[in-house]
């Protein structure tokens, strides 16, 4: 990037007014440590010969043409990925159906175990994995892991005993611990707060119980001659899908909007100059110590922490123990496979309909709390209805995987209140943690010895969500806080906070920092 030797450029003019972008006499290589990755391209845009030509303001059918890319390369890369990393963890469910207990000679607590190791994994690589994509092109950080995913579950395929399971479910923990935050990280420099709502809960679809059915019903009829098992072939099958993809995101998924090959110059300053509004920064390649101690200090972050565990207990005890309530249930194998299938099509449509409500209301975090009581009611039936009843039973247990809707509305509301890419990283990081303890503790609820009831995971299912209502409470009444002093400050200080260099956008500042920062409700 060349130096800048002018003490004030001129970047063009924004569609809203006509304003002058100031860079400090030091230039931009001075600046690197105060603006994110967004404003050095700004930056640079300006120094070339067509700068006028690149930085004119754009039109609504541009940007549209932007969008549209982004939601036919990005989105779904992003999708496939997340779901065959859900499908490896779930796949677990269905392979115990198939044989893998028997065949591996679990006992006792083993299954449930093997269950919770690949959560482990994530927390041992959880934070060194987000700031390896921090500090790496983070598109091919992400390409990697998910092609690694697939080399693991073709490993777990030979294995035969315990601790060879054990160990493949820990690595393959080690290398999904990017999945949500980096994800959550990649969506919050390509889309607006609003489209984040619609974006986050399509790519965080819960497709993987529908892929995981469909893959697991055809492994069942795998012939004896091949001298393969069923849920080896499973994994066979899961781990080649997952493999080719990874090599298909090291050619296509780019770092940020600004390293975007099939982006034009002219495209990539409309992908970064549409998310000023947010606030939030694009990516930052330097680690800033004063942002990740604020995240620590945010109660926000705690809050998330802690509702994240109470959401995802279920979600992991449920997940776990699916298949096996249902074979309980009378079905043989292959109507169990079958009737597993819908639980991930109920879950996103779940999310997709509680995150059109939050675009509507204009109230995330009361949504996620309200759509709480559907999955809470829903265990409270599956428990009571005998198991006589199948049809209740089954019914009721369709209606529990409505518990993924709080969680992607949650999810939408941390990525639009967040700002500071260190900050990010960590409070992203800190919302996962909360999801993976919570996939841990919920296998553990789940005891054999008290199949079919499993009384102990319902009573954690109904504590966790009660407690979940209370703190997705006392977290929107702290963003109304917040949002209140930013407001009050905004009125006392017009003057000060008003917008006289566009690079003040792209400073990299927290949203504790930034003076026109606007909290999501």
């Amino acid at each position: 990037m060349s130096q800048v030797n002018d003490p004030a450029i001129e970047l063009g003019k924004e569609a809203s007014a006509n304003q002058q972008v100031l860079v400090s006499e030091q230039g931009i290589e001075g600046a690197k440590d105060q603006l994110d990755i967004a404003g050095l391209f700004l930056a640079d845009l300006a120094n070339r010969p067509n700068a006028q030509e690149l930085l004119f303001p754009y039109t609504a059918a541009e940007e549209r043409a932007v969008v549209r890319k982004a939601d036919m390369i990005i989105v779904p890369l992003l999708l496939v990925a997340l779901m065959m990393g859900a499908v490896d963890k779930n796949a677990l469910s269905t392979a115990a159906i198939l044989g893998l207990r028997t065949d591996l000679r679990l006992v006792g607590q083993e299954y449930s175990w093997t269950g919770s190791l690949i959560f482990f994994g994530s927390i041992a690589s959880l934070f060194p994995a987000l700031f390896a994509m921090q500090k790496y092109p983070a598109g091919r950080v992400v390409a990697g892991c998910v092609t690694v995913w697939g080399v693991v579950s073709l490993c777990i395929a030979a294995c035969s005993n315990f601790a060879g399971l054990a160990v493949c479910r820990f690595v393959l923990g080690l290398f999904e611990a990017l999945t949500f935050p980096g994800f959550s990280l990649i969506v919050s420099s390509w889309y607006t707060r609003k489209e984040q709502v619609v974006r986050t809960a399509l790519i965080y679809s819960t497709l993987s119980s529908l892929t995981n059915g469909l893959l697991s019903y055809a492994a069942s009829f795998a012939p004896n001659h091949l001298g393969v098992k069923a849920w080896q072939l499973l994994f066979l099958l899961i781990g080649a899908i997952t493999f080719c993809w990874g090599i298909l995101m090291g050619f296509f998924l780019p770092d940020s909007p600004v390293s975007a090959r099939w982006l034009s110059d002219r495209q990539r300053y409309i992908a970064v100059m549409r998310l000023k509004d947010n606030r939030t920064g694009v990516e930052n390649k330097h680690f800033k110590l004063s942002q990740a101690k604020e995240a620590f200090l945010d109660l926000k972050t705690w809050l998330i922490f802690l509702i994240n565990i109470c959401l995802n207990v279920p979600n992991g005890g449920v997940s776990t123990f699916n298949s096996i309530i249902v074979n309980g249930l009378g079905y043989s194998t292959k109507e169990t496979l079958l009737l597993a299938t819908p639980t991930g099509l109920i879950s996103w449509c779940g999310s997709l309909l509680f995150s059109w409500i939050a675009i509507r209301t204009k109230q995330r975090c009361l949504t996620a709390a309200a759509s709480c009581l559907l999955p809470l009611l829903s265990t409270i039936l599956l428990h009571v209805i005998p198991r006589s009843n199948v049809g209740g039973s089954l019914g009721s247990l369709y209606l529990i995987y409505f518990y993924w809707a709080p969680y992607i509305v949650m999810t939408t509301v941390v990525i639009a209140n967040t700002g500071g890419y260190t900050k990010k990283t960590i409070v992203y990081g800190m919302s996962y943690l909360g999801y993976l303890v919570g996939n841990i503790i919920g296998p553990q609820t789940f005891r054999a010895n008290q199949a079919p009831a499993y009384t102990g995971g319902v009573i954690a299912m109904l504590a966790c969500y009660c407690a979940g209502i209370l703190l997705l409470l006392v977290y929107y009444f702290n963003l109304r806080r917040l949002k209140k002093n930013k407001e009050q400050w905004l009125a006392d200080h017009s003057q000060e906070a008003a917008a006289d260099d566009l690079l003040d956008d792209w400073r990299d500042e927290t949203d504790f920092e930034a003076k026109r920062f606007q909290y999501v409700l």
